[in-house]
């Protein structure tokens, strides 16, 4: 039986002693919700001052600005008939994905110990398709003009496929884990390489690159999305500020809650620096473009996007035949 601590729109909110083990988020103290609410309080929640509001509205608010981008870009561009603008369209389809499957997943995880797990399986699943499409964004239109044509622009897509699927698995794998720094480490290190696999030719353009690639427009917007990914990184890893003061920032200001605003301030950067390359390269990237075809491009999102699917579907089963066993 659960102890009332104060009431919101939601229902009643707790100490993090009078939940379960496997819902506290490390120095976070109170602000729970009832880990087995109703999908109706889960959604009056995000209207309370729980642990978790801010970091529903934090991503949910950007993906409808996104979706506000991507619609006012598609009245320029022509997304349907245009090779040049696929890479982009997929882009920004993950842009608008992955914030709003993450306010979803931290709306919908107090419904039951099984939903919580599937909840992030899914946000999972989205952060590994978008580290995908921003690498196929990359690969099209910012890559340095000295790789386009190598051995590594020959790989990069694949291996961002192979780092993709690394990342769904190992953070799904780890949510059977028990709660420990190795298992933290495991679901940083899951997030985290295929993002910094995605960035290494950006970031060696920026600091090795062409005087030609140096004098683009997008340098600056591309640095400013490096620093935000890393600060993201840096919050993520350390829980800094709640570890310092536990209890002070349960509600406002937790790591959590500043690594959604890096990574929104990253993808806006990185966003306006892929479309300043798009419109400023097109002249030396279109003569040889290498994406006319649906598959080398839209294709190979929709193929992530497939095998994240199945591996859902295949953590959720497994979870399911867990519980089922636990009963028995």
């Amino acid at each position: 039986m659960f102890m009332v601590g104060s009431t919101g729109l939601g229902g009643p909110l707790y100490h993090k002693d009078q939940v379960p083990a496997h819902f506290h988020e490390r120095y976070i103290v109170k602000g729970y919700r009832n880990p087995k609410s109703s999908p109706f309080q889960c959604l009056l929640s995000v209207f309370d001052a729980t642990n978790e509001t801010l970091n529903f509205w934090t991503h949910f608010l950007p993906s409808w600005y996104f979706m506000w981008i991507w619609r006012s870009l598609s009245e320029t561009l022509d997304f349907k008939h245009d090779s040049y603008t696929w890479p982009l369209l997929g882009y920004m389809c993950m842009c608008c994905i992955y914030p709003l499957a993450s306010s979803v997943a931290h709306t919908f995880n107090t419904m039951s110990d099984n939903a919580r797990h599937i909840c992030f399986f899914l946000d999972y699943s989205a952060i590994s398709a978008s580290a995908f499409a921003t690498a196929l964004a990359y690969r099209a239109y910012s890559f340095p003009s000295d790789l386009r044509h190598g051995k590594t622009g020959d790989v990069y897509l694949a291996l961002a496929l192979v780092n993709s699927c690394f990342c769904i698995i190992v953070s799904c794998y780890s949510r059977f884990m028990k709660v420990s720094s190795f298992q933290k480490m495991m679901r940083i290190s899951s997030l985290g390489i295929p993002c910094l696999f995605t960035t290494v030719p950006l970031a060696y353009r920026l600091v090795l690159g062409s005087g030609q690639d140096a004098d683009l427009t997008s340098s600056y917007c591309h640095s400013l999305s490096l620093i935000f990914m890393l600060l993201s990184g840096f919050v993520y890893g350390t829980h800094l500020p709640e570890r310092l003061l536990p209890g002070t920032f349960d509600i406002v200001g937790h790591s959590h809650q500043l690594f959604h605003v890096f990574v929104i301030f990253g993808t806006l950067t990185q966003m306006q620096g892929i479309l300043y390359d798009m419109k400023e390269r097109r002249d030396l990237l279109f003569p040889d473009w290498e994406f006319t075809e649906v598959p080398s491009s839209i294709g190979l999102l929709g193929l992530v996007l497939i095998i994240n699917t199945i591996l859902v579907i295949m953590f959720s089963v497994y979870l399911f035949s867990l519980s089922k066993s636990k009963k028995l």
